[in-house]
């Protein structure tokens, strides 16, 4: 697989954070699908760095590697919320220090867990309702499932995932009609 696989599993996975609809996406790749992985995605360096974005490596195995693609100042802002930081401190993350260690926290508590640290949604851009929902339930009991499960705020949240699947089709849609993958990510 090369740039063109590469730029459909990002619109497919990613539209949402890469038109600026969210702050941050999650996404697996299993390297050996493609022919030199870490060359392609440097060779994406710039055009995520121009438009905002940053590539954080969460976790890596034999075969995969777990990136989180970001906007710093977006998630900055949502990890600042008082609700957020005080979750996020709750479970050990220095808050007073910055993006780029709680971001190395989030790693450390992978490693230990060996498994999601179920506070990961709060850097996905997920409302704080539903990742203590989440919590408090043990992944039961939500009121709907979407791009995550559901706690609090249903209909809101129903309208907000509305969007990113139309954002999604319409940018796949438009990669397939030939547009570049450059000229569809947004500088927000």
């Amino acid at each position: 697989m090369g740039r063109e696989g590469f730029e459909q599993l990002m619109g497919f996975h990613a539209a949402p954070l890469l038109v600026g609809l969210r702050p941050a996406s999650l996404l697996s790749f299993r390297r050996d699908r493609f022919d030199d992985f870490e060359g392609l995605l440097a060779s994406y360096k710039a055009c995520f760095s121009c438009k905002g974005i940053e590539v954080f490596r969460v976790a890596e195995g034999e075969a995969y590697t777990l990136l989180l693609f970001y906007r710093a100042a977006c998630l900055r802002r949502h990890l600042e919320q008082a609700e957020v930081r005080d979750l996020l401190q709750a479970y050990g993350y220095p808050c007073d220090e910055g993006l780029d260690v709680c971001l190395a926290h989030l790693c450390l508590r992978m490693q230990l867990q060996k498994s999601f640290p179920h506070e990961i949604g709060l850097f996905l851009g997920y409302p704080v309702e539903d990742v203590v929902g989440f919590i408090t339930h043990k992944g039961q009991d939500f009121c709907y499932s979407g791009y995550w499960k559901v706690y609090a705020n249903e209909r809101e949240t129903r309208a907000l995932f509305d969007r990113y699947a139309h954002c999604t089709e319409d940018f796949c849609s438009r990669l397939e009609q030939g547009c570049s993958f450059p000229d569809l990510v947004k500088a927000v």
